[in-house]
């Protein structure tokens, strides 16, 4: 291994190290409402219900138009520029907790099929 790849292959064992879960019960209320009135919207069984919240939680934490400072990243469920349009109404939806939430359910449902597929990817690498 060379020295620059030990050095790169640290850096992101110590990135993953830092991790740490973050609870679904620190999601505030009205971003928990806003998931379930998406889910109704998009026609998802309540059974998807707590993974959803939990991805919620891992990218987020809850907070309504959040913005990740090292990428595209945006929302509640951390859409990535390229799937803004996921959203019904594009980037016009960040703001809007109902519709960040269907935003993620369409890329969740269209990538894994499910939020416990996308869960478990999520716990392996800490992104999804």
């Amino acid at each position: 291994m060379s020295s620059k790849h030990a050095h790169n292959h640290r850096q992101i064992k110590h990135r993953k190290s830092q991790w740490s879960e973050k609870s679904p019960l620190t999601v505030p209320y009205e971003s928990q409402e806003a998931l379930r009135e998406a889910m109704r919207l998009e026609g998802v069984s309540a059974a998807e219900y707590n993974d959803l919240l939990w991805i919620m939680a891992q990218e987020s934490g809850g907070v309504v138009n959040a913005h990740n400072s090292a990428s595209s990243a945006r929302g509640l469920f951390q859409l990535l520029q390229a799937q803004y349009d996921l959203n019904p109404h594009g980037a016009n939806s960040f703001g809007n907790p109902v519709e960040e939430c269907q935003g993620g359910i369409h890329y969740i449902m269209g990538r894994y099929h499910s939020a416990s597929n996308a869960k478990a990817f999520w716990q392996t690498h800490h992104w999804y």
